[in-house]
C-alpha cells in the first residue's frame, strides 16, 4: 500500500494530491505540466513536498516537520523517459547493479528475454530492448513499488505494445504497488487499474 498526501506550490499553481495505491497499476493522465512527474519525484525524494505525508506499507518516506527518508532507502523502483541506463557499462552490469538477488535477477532476465544482450553496451540495442533492461533494472532491487514515467513514449508502436505486454505479465508475477505516467490514454486505459486525470496540480472528479 502505497498513501501519498501532499502539497507541494509550484510556478503556476499548487500542487495538492491525494491517492492511495494498493498492489495495483494507477495510471496518472493529463497534460503536460499538470504536476505528473512532480508527484512521481516526490515519491521517490527527488523533489521533497512543502507539506504532507507519503507512506509505503509500513514505512513513512516523507512527514511533515521530519526529516525525509533518503532516496537509496525508499526502496523504490523507478524507470525513467530515457531509462538512464549507464553507458559505460554493459547490460548485464546495468541490470545487477543495486541487484538484492541473484537467483531473482537471473529469474528475471529470462522472463524478459534479454539473456542474448548481457554482453552488450547500451548504443548498442535497440529502444525496446533498452527498455525492457532499464526495466529488468528496477525490478532486480526488489522494490516494493515501481514508479513509470512515460517509459514507452519514445518506441515504435509494435515494439510499444510488447513492453505494454511484458508490464502487465510482470505485475501479475509480481503484484506491488505501480503509479505510471502516460499521455496515451490508450495506453492508459490498457494498462491502469485505475486513472487519475490531473490538471493543474489536481485529480480532477470523473
Amino acid at each position: 500500500m502505497l498513501n501519498i498526501n501532499i502539497h507541494k506550490k509550484l510556478k503556476n499553481y499548487s500542487l495538492e494530491i491525494s491517492f492511495q495505491v494498493d498492489n495495483e497499476i494507477i495510471v496518472l493522465f493529463g497534460p503536460s505540466g499538470a504536476g505528473k512527474t512532480t508527484i512521481l519525484n516526490c515519491i521517490a525524494g527527488i523533489t521533497k513536498p512543502d507539506s504532507g505525508i507519503i507512506q509505503l506499507n509500513h514505512t513513512t518516506l516523507y512527514e511533515t516537520g521530519k526529516k525525509p527518508l533518503p532516496i537509496q532507502k525508499r526502496n523504490l523502483g523507478y524507470l525513467f523517459q530515457d531509462y538512464a541506463l549507464f553507458p559505460h557499462m554493459t547490460v548485464c552490469k546495468n541490470v545487477t547493479y543495486g541487484m538484492v538477488d541473484k537467483t531473482f535477477t537471473d529469474d528475471l532476465i529470462r522472463t524478459v528475454g534479454i539473456g542474448h544482450l548481457l554482453d552488450s553496451y547500451p548504443k548498442q540495442i535497440s529502444g525496446g530492448e533498452k527498455q525492457r533492461v532499464a526495466l529488468v533494472r528496477a525490478l532486480a532491487t526488489q522494490p516494493k513499488a515501481l514508479l513509470l514515467d512515460e517509459p514507452f513514449s519514445a518506441l515504435d508502436k509494435d515494439t510499444r505494445i510488447d513492453c505494454q505486454d511484458e508490464l502487465l505479465r510482470l505485475h501479475k508475477l509480481w503484484k506491488i504497488p505501480v503509479i505510471m505516467v502516460t499521455h496515451d490514454y490508450e495506453e492508459a486505459e490498457k494498462l491502469g487499474d485505475r486513472i487519475l486525470h490531473l490538471n493543474n496540480g489536481r485529480i480532477m472528479e470523473d
